[in-house]
């Protein structure tokens, strides 16, 4: 990334949060972001961020499925109110065919999480985690959720599905300013869902990893201080906390938002993929297979690769479509969707010891799978490039 423009961005952060700057909650996120997304402590030689990235194309990371598009909330920040595409439920022909053909790869982590919408409201909601926490070859299961739709007794059941970490995406705890964000009338309901959602993962152990993710007109401090906060604050969790929103593609603008929210600037394209086109693909409801469960709200960008009803997982993530879209960021041509994406993370993680192993439990997966013990790496076109 562009030294100049990276540091216009810290800069403008910096200003956003100018009335937190003094607080724990800030630097904790800052160095939180610094950890994931800028480390440069952990560089790794040119020659093992390309075998790094020749692991990647052989297989996903991760694999990415969204159960439905369907929401319950109206979210001033969110695309949601703009989707354009048909209200679908992942069938279970889908849902089987993505887990089959992932668990073939080698498995690993699995995101039941959505691009727009909420999984919960899938009425298989739990049963999925269920059928997936039965293939050996899948081991950490995560979600993202409002928690609106679960019912007090499926709390129960969801701590004990198999799920391993869950993130509330929530208002600050706030009645009014919950209902100006999420624009729904369900406050109480979810401020119950989050308490006996805590209350009973402490009482079992804390089997799950939970996270409140804050989408807030405050500041953090602020958010913490609340009553209604104050009184779950004791349970075991972590926090997270976003007054910075992306536009969707050109979708959502400041004037949607409440003073205290922020839009982030048009991110600046290196000459190299988003993270994405390597870590994590998305299965969506009708099988489709995209290369971004961050931004294609619609699922019709360039970034839609093929359908696993069609052909497997494996073969896609090889074909030479994917490999196209890839290598033309290393040209400057990119995919119209990304050129409006204030999302946008480079390769610089798998330039880490981190991406290193990452890679490399990747590799080890997929060879488990295989007949043998022998598998030809893939080649990096143009690394000269890279």
């Amino acid at each position: 990334m562009n030294i100049i423009y990276a540091a216009g961005r810290i800069r403008r952060f910096f200003f956003n949060r100018r009335r937190e700057i003094l607080t724990k909650p800030f630097w904790v996120t800052v160095f939180r972001v610094v950890k994931n997304r800028f480390n440069y402590f952990q560089r790794v030689s040119k020659s093992q961020f390309l075998q790094n990235l020749s692991v990647l194309e052989k297989r996903p990371c991760y694999l990415h499925i969204e159960l439905t598009n369907l929401c319950n909330a109206n979210c001033i920040f969110c695309a949601y109110q703009y989707q354009s595409r048909p209200i679908l439920f992942i069938s279970d022909a889908v849902y089987t065919k993505a887990l089959d053909d992932y668990c073939a790869l080698g498995g690993g982590d699995l995101r039941l999480e959505v691009v727009v919408g909420d999984p919960a409201v899938d009425p298989n909601f739990i049963r999925r985690i269920e059928e997936a926490r039965k293939r050996k070859e899948i081991v950490n299961i995560q979600t993202i959720t409002n928690l609106i739709a679960l019912k007090t007794e499926q709390i129960s059941e969801l701590l004990n599905s198999g799920i391993t970490k869950i993130q509330i995406s929530t208002g600050p705890l706030r009645q009014d300013l919950y209902e100006r964000i999420y624009r729904n009338r369900s406050y109480k309901k979810v401020l119950r869902n989050i308490t006996l959602l805590l209350q009973q993962n402490q009482a079992l152990g804390c089997p799950v990893d939970i996270k409140l993710a804050f989408r807030s007109n405050l500041t953090m401090r602020e958010t913490l201080l609340l009553d209604e906060y104050k009184e779950i604050a004791h349970f075991p969790h972590e926090v997270e906390f976003n007054t910075d929103f992306d536009t969707w593609t050109g979708e959502i603008t400041s004037d949607q938002l409440l003073p205290g929210m922020h839009i982030r600037p048009l991110s600046r394209l290196d000459r190299e993929p988003c993270i994405w086109l390597y870590e994590s693909p998305i299965v969506f409801e009708d099988g489709k297979l995209g290369l971004c469960g961050c931004r294609d709200f619609n699922a019709n960008s360039e970034l839609i690769v093929g359908n696993i009803m069609e052909s497997s997982l494996h073969e896609i993530w090889q074909s030479e479509k994917v490999r196209q879209i890839r290598y033309g960021f290393f040209h400057g041509d990119y995919p119209e969707i990304c050129s409006k994406c204030s999302q946008y993370v480079n390769l610089d993680v798998i330039r880490t010891s981190v991406g290193t192993r990452l890679a490399a439990l990747t590799d080890k997966r997929f060879k488990e799978t295989l007949p043998d013990s022998s598998c030809p790496d893939a080649i990096v076109k143009n690394n000269q490039e890279l």
